[in-house]
């Protein structure tokens, strides 16, 4: 029997997917859950990364009834955890010291790289300057690995909570040509609309535009935050437990009128519930279409190689936001292959932690499964 971990870590919640496969040929079972990590910023913020993240961890496996010594793999990805440092370098360096004082054996351990290569804990001190930005936001690998196993040529969108990701395959392989500089490549993303800190719940909605436009009229967003949670909780594209798990909460009716309200300067007195909804979907729409708009940047410089690619979407808001997105565009809209109907047992909201347990549990077994056909375990 052969056991894999993926973990997704962000800057406060980490997603587990536990993988098992009992022998050759046998279908692999699947277990994932989502935690909030306490992380907090200050002094003592080193040690509350690794007790938490290491204790969540425990937590999982002594629920499953697995001790660590029992993996065989574990496969790490990052979002954007080392805000914190004082440089990438030094967090990814702490990470390392992390997973070698675990209860887990640090050569089972790989530190995923942008091209897939897992670093040992104790590789990661070779990496310096420059080169630790390729260790982050590399979240996305596990949406393309998945991707990569069932379609040649694809472009795939996760729309996480707090970011969105999309990245090309390309002849099976994951961004050939972004990835040419890897220690460049974080740049890459951020300047060709292929890492956007902009999510469905998390974002504030003066991140997307400065205004909005309702009708005639003009808004200004203030300085108040309001995050998309607000315009969830009014639109209802993210499903209550969804959100919950993801740590945003959707807020009652009226709590979220208020907040929109306060966002262009008004309150309740002042506009009306009906114009605040017409303006939630204004802001929604803004939103999605910026989402397109980014995903049509990607793939201009393909040329006519984007006719043959497979359009994917991932993620807590992937498929309503790309259905939204090009509702006017019929063509694009149907070439649209959605991870939430496609993987089990909504495995779309973790699709990078289960495509990185996938990945290493196919090196392990040196053994390929078709990522649609697992066990979900309840």
């Amino acid at each position: 029997m052969a056991y894999t971990l993926g973990i997704d870590l962000d800057i406060d919640q980490v997603k587990l997917c536990l993988i098992h496969v009992e022998g050759p040929q046998k279908v692999p079972y699947v277990d994932w859950l989502i935690f909030r990590v306490p992380f907090h910023f200050g002094p003592d913020y080193y040690c509350e990364f690794g007790g938490a993240l290491m204790e969540t961890i425990a937590q999982f496996l002594y629920v499953k009834k697995i001790d660590p010594q029992q993996l065989n793999k574990i496969y790490f990805l990052s979002g954007m955890p080392y805000s914190a440092f004082g440089s990438y370098e030094e967090g990814l360096h702490y990470t390392a010291n992390v997973f070698i004082q675990s209860l887990f054996d640090p050569e089972k351990v790989g530190i995923v790289r942008a091209d897939g290569k897992p670093f040992t804990p104790r590789e990661l001190f070779s990496v310096k300057g420059e080169n630790a930005s390729a260790f982050v936001a590399t979240q996305f690998y596990g949406s393309a690995y998945l991707a990569s196993r069932m379609y040649k040529n694809a472009m795939v969108v996760d729309v996480g909570s707090r970011e969105t990701h999309i990245t090309p395959i390309l002849k099976s392989r994951i961004d050939p040509e972004g990835r040419a500089r890897l220690a460049r490549y974080l740049r890459h993303r951020l300047t060709h609309h292929q890492f956007m800190p902009h999510g469905a719940l998390y974002t504030s909605v003066n991140q997307i535009k400065q205004s909005a436009q309702l009708k005639d009229q003009e808004y200004p967003f203030t300085a108040r935050v309001c995050r998309m949670v607000v315009i969830a909780s009014l639109l209802k594209y993210i499903h209550p437990e969804i959100a919950r798990e993801h740590d945003f909460p959707l807020l009652q009716e009226n709590d979220a009128y208020i907040l929109l309200a306060r966002a262009i300067g008004l309150d309740l007195k002042t506009i009306s519930p009906k114009e605040l909804h017409e303006l939630a979907q204004v802001i929604y729409t803004d939103f999605c279409d910026y989402l397109g708009h980014s995903l049509q940047e990607v793939m201009k410089p393909l040329g006519r190689q984007q006719e043959q690619l497979q359009l994917v979407s991932t993620g807590v808001a992937g498929k309503h936001m790309m259905e939204h997105a090009f509702r006017r565009n019929q063509l694009i809209k149907e070439r649209f292959v959605h991870f939430a109907d496609k993987l089990p047992h909504r495995l779309h909201e973790a699709s990078n932690a289960y495509g990185i347990a996938l990945y290493a549990m196919e090196r392990l077994m040196d053994e390929t499964f078709p990522p649609e056909k697992v066990e979900v375990l309840p």
